[in-house]
């Protein structure tokens, strides 16, 4: 028999125990098989269930659609869970990072990083699915309103409204929500970038074979633009710009920059595009009591993009881990806080190189750096780091500290000026 919970009983997930979790990606998706599989350890009968309005075969995701390194170990060892090879489209073995006029080809330097260029959708269809074979309860309609009381918490959604001892935001940046839990709790979203996503389709998908596996990362002279970048795919080219305020319009023009448009097809044309955003700091007030949010609700996330569909499955496993063992108090979400140290310090690094890399672009030139790091290996090693997410930031910025390195940029910038002077 299930004995209820009292106002103050934020004790760990106990038999007959309810969990909600708003957003069915990956970060939703790996929350609700994790609180299941803890469950089960324990020995305790509980209910997830997963709102998710999106249908998944059909709406577009504003993702690069790349997983890397370590998502495929984790899938299989924590849930037995193997993706289907034909989704993974192409394997991303470097980039192609673009300054205004120079452009450097990155790998790694210890030929460890292999990512794979994949249809999000067809991701998030998978592990929804795969979710709800192992009989967590699926509601496919959009949560409108979220209530906290000292007994439950109570998800109002399209379909009614439901009970439970804890919910768990994987919303994304969903206005909505945003707005809901700011006017219920202590919460502040995270800032954030916007982006506009497009496809372009060669009529020979040999076309694609050119790209080699790599993306072409872009920081171009545009204001407005931080990044863009070009992602092959299986039979498309996946074209994405982000920054403060862009629109299709931007996106055009950075279509048309004669570095991005050498590696489109002739006569391509742009036929739907898709308006996202993505968090480029943390949130405030990500979790109290009886709720915690993970992923891009939480601001949990690289400032750049970068590795997204990691940090929402790992912060999605640690989140359900917590409920299940620890507690769904405040004080309980602490420690989930504590296990998400190594990520949410790494934030405020990110946020240093991104100023870094935005001021340099935009106010002088990025070009100096490149040459630099043509001739030195620790500098191309944290500039594959720094856009294939293959290392922290935190890493990053000490691996470059270092008196050789910042001489060596200083020169080839002096050089840069004294040629420009001498022209």
């Amino acid at each position: 028999m299930t004995t209820p919970r009292t106002g103050n009983d934020l004790g760990p997930l106990r038999d007959g125990g309810r969990v909600a979790i708003v957003g069915g990606g990956p970060g939703g998706t790996s929350c609700a098989m994790t609180v299941l599989k803890e469950a089960r350890k324990r020995g305790i009968q509980v209910e997830v269930i997963l709102y998710e309005p999106k249908d998944f075969g059909h709406h577009y995701n504003q993702c690069f659609g790349v997983v890397s390194p370590p998502l495929l170990d984790i899938l299989e060892k924590d849930f037995g869970i193997n993706l289907p090879k034909e989704m993974l489209l192409r394997e991303i073995t470097g980039y192609v990072l673009h300054s205004k006029r120079r452009s450097i080809h990155l790998t790694d330097e210890d030929g460890v990083e292999i990512s794979h260029a994949l249809r999000r959708v067809e991701l998030d269809k998978f592990l929804f699915e795969e979710a709800r074979k192992m009989g967590i309860r699926v509601v496919t309609s959009r949560v409108t309103y979220i209530e906290f009381h000292p007994e439950d918490v109570v998800i109002y959604s399209e379909s009614g409204s439901y009970s439970a001892d804890v919910m768990v935001g994987a919303f994304g940046l969903d206005s909505t929500l945003r707005a809901a839990l700011r006017r219920r709790t202590r919460y502040i979203p995270p800032s954030y970038l916007e982006t506009v996503v497009t496809k372009v389709h060669p009529e020979d998908p040999a076309f694609l074979d050119r790209f080699e596996g790599t993306i072409h990362a872009h920081l171009p002279p545009i204001s407005g633009v931080e990044f863009g970048a070009l992602v092959p795919k299986g039979d498309h080219i996946t074209i994405v710009v982000a920054g403060r305020r862009v629109d299709i319009k931007i996106l055009k023009r950075f279509m048309k920059l004669p570095a991005v448009e050498a590696m489109l097809p002739a006569n391509y044309s742009v036929t739907a595009a898709y308006k996202g955003t993505f968090p480029n700091g943390p949130a405030r007030g990500f979790f109290g009591d009886r709720f915690v949010l993970i992923g891009d609700s939480a601001g949990l996330i690289r400032p750049f993009k970068g590795k997204g569909i990691n940090s929402a499955v790992i912060t999605g496993k640690i989140a359900a881990e917590t409920i299940v063992h620890v507690g769904i108090s405040e004080e309980a979400f602490r420690r989930f806080e504590e296990r998400c140290r190594d990520l949410i310090g790494d934030l405020w690094y990110g946020r240093f190189v991104r100023w870094l890399v935005v001021t340099l672009s935009t106010s002088l030139t990025l070009d100096p750096i490149i040459d630099y790091a043509r001739r030195n290996p620790t500098l191309r090693q944290a500039l594959f780091n720094s856009v294939s997410g293959h290392d922290t930031y935190k890493h990053i910025v000490r691996s470059c500290l270092k008196p050789r390195i910042l001489l060596g940029i200083l020169g080839s910038y002096l050089r840069a000026i004294f040629s420009h002077r001498m022209k």
